[in-house]
């Protein structure tokens, strides 16, 4: 089976309109023989995977966005995306050899005292190889060829299949923005500062986060310190005591909020390996490709209406909020009770769940992350035309949350809201 990343515009433009043929063909004929919704759902996700498969490379890492980032889509969708994070080839040992020498001017043995060319992880749209220099272990991550090249083509495939889930309406702005965090990405520059702006600013004795050799370092290729740490599933295997659990789930939680109130920046990718699990409850944080800046107006607006929620202020209060943010259209007032009451306030449910107490425990609420995607669903299938008010930025923010609460069930761990909710008052 050939295994290689098709880049050329034509090679990619045949999978794509392929698949896109397909599609319509589907759609017509359910609308012809008048058929149902989930198997037409299923039959497009099919389409769209297989191709993604053929293309491989960035279109896995956008269709792993896209569920991230649009809570619409169906369930069929959602169940293809779990399974193919770990769908891109790997990158053959002698163009590993080509992209370190034109990114760093040599050969991997003459930039590292030993580099290792057999990769032993799977990063942001590239692999992670071990090398070491002096007795500095590090690890140095490698893009795949041709990603950057084939964002734009891609992105079409997606965008052509969401528009059928989301009934035709406008989802631009949510495709720009997964857009632009793509082609972000693929900047290893960028992400070399994202790496230093945590690691000078977390401010937390317990989060780990590598040391970036400069040097070392391009747009393709980043190269950071090493760190030792037992993956997410190595870690459950290990079977640790309930109390551990407990403390590393406070720390993803606590860590979060303060970065979004203190530093204004959010790590937005919430998939569990970017965390290591070190020794003495300390936790490495990694992959920083995907960081979302979130500006102080919206924040503001963001905290205030969150605060209300959890008091449990009334929908007549709360609306107006949501109009200021973008996110409910300025109509009648039947018209807007509606639509909050029918799109966004199961949604605003989900979310202030665990922050109503003092404390919640993910063990006795293992079924949230389920509950969660079956509210999603039925909100789809009241109400197609909401996609278009979602705002970037309350997407990003709320779905990287959901993420990490996903990650506290399968710990089965309990977390205090207390430095949370105190957080979100001193921000008022």
């Amino acid at each position: 089976m050939d295994k290689s990343l098709p880049t050329g515009k034509l090679s990619r433009g045949k999978v794509v309109g392929k698949a896109l043929l397909k599609i319509g063909t589907k759609k017509s004929k359910r609308f012809l023989s008048n058929g149902n919704h989930a198997q037409t759902h299923k039959e497009i996700a099919d389409v769209i995977f297989n191709a993604l498969g053929e293309l491989k490379g960035v279109s896995v890492k956008i269709a792993q966005q896209v569920a991230l980032g649009m809570p619409f889509l169906p369930p069929t969708y959602l169940e293809k995306i779990s399974k193919s994070f770990n769908n891109i080839p790997s990158i053959n040992k002698a163009l590993i050899r080509k992209i370190i020498k034109v990114e760093l001017g040599a050969y991997p043995q003459d930039v590292f005292d030993i580099f290792d060319v057999n990769a032993f992880a799977a990063a942001s749209l590239g692999q992670v190889h071990l090398a070491t220099k002096g007795s500095e272990k590090i690890a140095v991550k490698v893009q795949y060829p041709g990603i950057k090249k084939s964002i734009a083509s891609d992105m079409s495939l997606i965008h052509f299949g969401l528009k059928h889930f989301a009934k035709g309406q406008n989802v631009d702005h949510i495709i720009s923005e997964i857009e632009e965090r793509l082609y972000e990405e693929v900047d290893y520059t960028l992400e070399a500062k994202n790496y230093t702006f945590f690691k000078e600013n977390m401010n937390n004795v317990n989060i780990v986060i590598p040391h970036v050799f400069t040097k070392l370092s391009s747009e393709k290729v980043l190269s950071t310190s090493f760190l030792e740490g037992l993956d997410f599933q190595s870690y459950l295997e290990t079977n640790p005591s309930q109390k551990e659990k407990d403390a590393y789930a406070q720390l993803i939680f606590d860590s979060f909020f303060y970065s979004l109130y203190h530093l204004k920046h959010i790590h937005a990718d919430p998939n569990p390996g970017n965390f290591l699990f070190m020794p003495e409850g300390k936790l490495g944080l990694i992959d920083f490709g995907c960081v979302k800046t979130v500006e102080e107006d919206f924040l503001k607006k963001y905290n205030q209406l969150h605060l209300n929620l959890v008091e449990n202020h009334d929908d007549k209060s709360i609306i107006p909020q949501y109009i200021d943010l973008g996110m409910i259209e300025e109509q009648s007032e039947e018209k807007m009770q509606k639509f909050y009451i029918e799109v966004i306030k199961p949604l605003d449910t989900l979310y202030k769940e665990p922050l109503l107490n003092e404390s919640y425990d993910f063990k006795e609420n293992s079924d949230f992350s389920k509950r969660g995607f079956e509210m999603i669903f039925e909100v789809q299938k009241k109400q197609y035309h909401s996609v278009h008010k979602l705002n970037e930025q309350f997407i990003f923010i709320n779905r990287t949350l959901l993420g990490y609460y996903a990650l506290f069930e399968k710990m089965g761990a309990k977390i205090e809201t207390k430095y949370v909710n105190k957080l979100m008052k001193e921000h008022q």
